[in-house]
């Protein structure tokens, strides 16, 4: 692999700066937000050096090293800006079938039990997804990581979650991780896989029935196997008509024994405690929180675990914005997630997550990147999510000449060029090599 060497970057985001985390722990949004820029490592008249997929150098272009091992390759930013690969932490981007009728009937004021009976809702997509064979929805989910690549994200996470049961779950499992060997290669983002356990089916009845006592049982138990899978992390759905805080509680221990990351979805549709009781048992990061209660931000902070946001379901379903800044005061570390999936948040564009952070949920713009850097990369990677020494060579020329225009500039893909493990695999040949 030949040595790149990136030069004439207008403005270079690091990632690299000190925490900002103390500094904004109960600070006033000035300081907090000044905290934030200085996480961000900001250099001007930059250079980037990629040797063997990872970075050698990133800095100042004054002191970049001269005397390179060849063959070397000389690229030209332009006056851009550049920054590390974008980190999607929470995705469900493995499913069959289209849920476009629920998504017209729902902003006309259609309720749950109409969308059910019009065919909508997670059951149609859990139908679909089985009825799908493996080689469709490896297709699939390669197309959505290409998108996702082209906006810019170079480490997505991946959720099962489409199948219910523990053998469809496992099922789904294998595929992700067929697919994250072939990303592998570097012309896909990178996959982190996460077993979900989602919802269970309604007609199991409560949690007082021995059939819906039983699939928990299962699911748990499939833990062990997951992780002999290839799943990093497990994650559970936690709300009015999904899983229990009891039933959550059980399966997130099972995970933890088996080794994996611990995730939940807490907190959005009602309070129930859970994203609490997942601090205690050492989850990497809760999702949504729309609905978080003091304790539960306390616990956050004190554990260190990630808040993961996402503010594209909030936007679909009408929810109260989760409170981003009343987060960042507490001193968690707030990250921003794509949630795309077919009937809540279809979008794999972080860059628009970042627009709502900013223009809904409170953030400033170098908040939003480090919730899309940094502090997502905490949830599954540590040494992704910046450009330091001996990082992975994941970096994203983006045609602005400043960090904020991304965040202001909605809906537009503004990324040129994308890089891999140190190769293009994504973009066009706007780089003039020099």
């Amino acid at each position: 692999m030949p040595t790149l060497v990136l030069r004439d970057i207008g403005e270079l985001l690091t990632l690299t700066g000190p925490d900002a985390l103390p500094a904004a722990r109960g600070a006033d949004t000035k300081t907090a937000v000044a905290a934030a820029e200085a996480a961000l490592g900001v250099v001007r008249d930059a250079t980037v050096v990629l040797l063997d997929g990872r970075v050698h150098y990133a800095g100042p272009a004054a002191d970049a090293p001269r005397q390179l091992p060849g063959p070397v390759q000389v690229c030209s930013a332009g006056g851009r800006l550049v920054s590390p690969g974008l980190v999607d932490a929470h995705t469900h981007l493995l499913f069959a079938g289209e849920r476009s009728r629920e998504f017209d009937l729902r902003n006309l004021g259609a309720g749950y039990a109409e969308l059910q009976q019009a065919g909508g809702g997670i059951l149609s997509t859990v139908r679909a997804t089985a009825a799908a064979s493996d080689a469709a929805l490896g297709e699939l989910l390669q197309a959505r990581l290409r998108r996702a690549l082209a906006l810019g994200t170079t480490l997505c996470e991946v959720k099962t979650g489409y199948g219910l049961q523990p053998a469809a779950e496992l099922r789904l499992l294998a595929l992700i991780r067929g697919v994250a060997r072939t990303a592998a290669a570097g012309q896909l983002p990178a996959v982190s896989p996460t077993l979900l356990c989602h919802v269970p089916p309604r007609e199991l009845g409560g949690p007082e029935t021995p059939a819906r006592q039983q699939l928990v049982t299962e699911l748990a138990a499939a833990a062990g196997s997951a992780a002999a899978g290839g799943a990093q992390a497990l994650d559970v759905y936690c709300d009015q008509g999904a899983f229990t805080l009891a039933e959550t509680d059980l399966l997130l221990r099972a995970g933890r024994a088996a080794g994996l990351l611990l995730r939940c979805h807490a907190e959005q549709f009602t309070y129930t405690g859970v994203a609490a009781r997942a601090a205690e048992l050492g989850a990497a990061s809760v999702e949504h929180l729309e609905q978080i209660d003091e304790a539960g931000v306390r616990a956050l902070a004190a554990a260190g675990v990630v808040a993961n946001l996402l503010p594209g379901a909030a936007l679909t379903l009408r929810l109260p914005w989760p409170d981003a800044r009343r987060l960042a005061r507490a001193g968690v570390a707030v990250a921003l997630a794509s949630d795309c999936n077919p009937g809540t948040s279809y979008s794999e564009s972080l860059p628009l997550m970042m627009t709502l952070a900013c223009t809904q949920l409170g953030l400033s713009c170098a908040e939003a990147w480090l919730g899309v850097t940094r502090y997502a990369a905490r949830a599954l990677r540590a040494d992704a999510g910046r450009l330091g020494p001996d990082s992975p060579g994941d970096l994203v020329v983006w045609d602005a000449e400043h960090y904020r225009q991304l965040c202001q500039h909605m809906g537009v893909p503004l990324a040129v060029a994308v890089y891999r493990d140190g190769r293009l695999a994504a973009g066009s040949d706007l780089l003039s090599a020099a």
